[in-house]
């Protein structure tokens, strides 16, 4: 166990004369590296407490914003730059490798909610697929099966037993035990019980990483070492999201499984819902897809938005790859009897293109990859590249910030409007002025590719919006329609177009094909293009 004599801000002379935690040297150093006043039990009216594992550069905690401005969270990022997008963005940020950290300490014991991003690198379309070997995937998932039993959340029903006590499993009285003081009687440990803690997180740890050849992969397992050890310090934990790869679902559906069967198994969590599904951030109002797959738990109830489905639809829908190849379905995947539908019956956020978004020309081309070769053999340019503006665009990647703008009469390859890094930000969901931030690593360097690389890992904050209004803070319909129509200067009556915003960025260094899925979780029908125009 973690070792903590018990002292908190209750005890600190300094505070009770009346001074902050944040003054106090006593309770920094106890809280460290969270928040002062963390060191201090959490009171009633106060925010809720939480913690965002991989918080990247701060998208889910913008979307969060939109709908609970008030709450009291910290962000774990081991990227300086993404943290110190995310500091210079108002969060409070712990600045480490996730497996540095011991989700025991005394500071988060009144943490109520639990969001977590891991790295999608080795599970993402664009990487390796080295999470994709179904044999370390299989490895992975018994691995965090014992999370349970690991971490003190095993249900027995012989627990006498094991602490030398005289009774067996169904209670009688153990061969040479009859002379037991408790023989007739049930002792302090007599009877069924939680099996006690068997495994540190670093041993679960090290565990983890050894069965899976890119250490990035077992990072999956903090998603059930963090909450277990959270509730098992006491912790008041209601709520965990979480957002992955959607080849999660698609490509390794055990870990989904392994991660929903500890949380709702009697042998587990044994909480009240935990769904999983795969939405794209166009659908709520984003001018970019972002298909990702989101999973929201919560201990004593549904979640707001809570809808139930056709598990066994979804199922072929999802794995429809899976049944083309081998006939059948994945051996271990998760329910998909429910999932959350923000949108309740209400009209849809409007389509947003990438031409309304940027105020460019719908008739307008972007070029990803500069002038391509032609085929002689068809007289057409090579390979791909090149999409209209006048649609919602593709999910944004980090070559994105060599993009060329051109109108349709001018040849591929040879614009010369170039996107801004804060007009990519934009594509993705975040507002204008969004504080993206490169600790130079050598002199002259302005990070372009980082601070772009950031923004094409980042979770869309429409989405970050919705699925934090599933467990936390006030509906999501509302303010995200406000902040759409903000962001991409959208007003219900016609007017005259403004001038193309100018860049925004901050450098600075600083210190330290639609499916049977997007029906069962389709927004409502989309607004009409003619119901708004661009504000002037």
């Amino acid at each position: 166990m973690y070792e903590w004599d018990g002292w908190t801000c209750a005890d600190c002379t300094v505070c009770g004369a009346g001074a902050d935690c944040a003054d106090c040297q006593q309770c920094t150093d106890f809280a460290f590296p969270y928040p002062p006043h963390w060191a201090g039990d959490w009171q009633q009216g106060e925010p809720e407490r939480g913690v965002e594992a991989f918080g990247g550069p701060g998208g889910m905690a913008a979307g969060r914003e939109l709908v609970d401005a008030g709450g009291d969270w910290v962000l774990i990022e081991q990227n300086r730059d993404a943290a110190a997008t995310a500091r210079a963005a108002g969060h409070w940020v712990v600045e480490a490798d996730i497996r540095t950290l011991d989700p025991r300490h005394p500071a988060l014991r009144c943490t109520r909610r639990f969001h977590g991003s891991p790295p999608c690198q080795t599970l993402s379309d664009a990487g390796l697929r080295s999470g994709w070997n179904s044999i370390e995937i299989s490895e992975l998932q018994s691995v965090m099966w014992q999370a349970s039993e690991a971490f003190g959340f095993l249900e027995v029903e012989d627990l006498c037993s094991l602490y030398g006590g005289p009774h067996g499993y169904f209670g009688d009285v153990l061969d040479g035990m009859e002379d037991h003081p408790d023989a007739d009687g049930w002792g302090e440990h007599c009877g069924g019980g939680h099996l006690p803690p068997t495994m540190s997180p670093a041993a679960v740890r090290e565990w983890a990483a050894s069965v899976v050849s890119d250490a990035r992969t077992a990072l999956m397992a903090e998603m059930l070492i963090w909450p277990m050890c959270l509730v098992q310090i006491g912790a008041p934990l209601v709520s965990i999201t979480m957002e992955q790869s959607a080849n999660l679902l698609k490509q390794t559906p055990a870990l989904a499984e392994a991660i929903q069967s500890e949380i709702t198994s009697t042998e587990g969590f044994d909480w009240a819902w935990c769904s999983w599904q795969i939405a794209d951030a166009a659908d709520y109002g984003a001018s970019t897809h972002r298909e990702r797959a989101w999973m929201v738990a919560t201990r004593y109830e549904m979640p707001r938005y809570a809808d139930h489905v056709d598990g066994k639809a979804a199922a072929r829908v999802t794995w429809a790859h899976a049944l083309k190849k081998t006939g059948k379905l994945p051996a271990w995947t998760p329910e998909l009897d429910r999932r959350i539908e923000p949108y309740q019956g209400r009209p849809a956020l409007p389509v947003v293109t990438v031409a309304d978004a940027l105020n460019l020309p719908a008739n307008w081309w972007a070029d990803t990859r500069g002038k391509r070769r032609i085929n002689p053999e068809t007289g057409k340019p090579r390979g791909g590249g090149s999409f209209p503006l006048n649609r919602v665009g593709q999910c944004v990647t980090a070559p994105w910030y060599g993009i060329r703008f051109r109108p349709a009469d001018v040849p591929q390859g040879e614009g010369t409007a170039m996107i801004s890094l804060s007009e990519l930000g934009i594509l993705v969901g975040f507002r204008r002025d969004y504080p993206w931030t490169y600790i130079p690593a050598r002199a002259g360097a302005k990070g372009t590719r980082n601070i772009a690389q950031m923004i094409a890992d980042a979770v869309s904050p429409f989405m970050g919006a919705a699925i934090s209004a599933a467990v936390q803070g006030e509906d999501w319909y509302d303010p995200v329609t406000d902040y759409q129509t903000s962001l991409y200067l959208l007003q219900t009556t016609p007017n005259e177009q403004p001038a193309r915003p100018t860049e925004q960025l901050t450098l600075f260094p600083e210190a330290g094909t639609h499916n049977l899925l997007d029906s069962l979780f389709a927004p409502s029908t989309p607004a009409p293009i003619n119901r708004w125009k661009r504000a002037g």
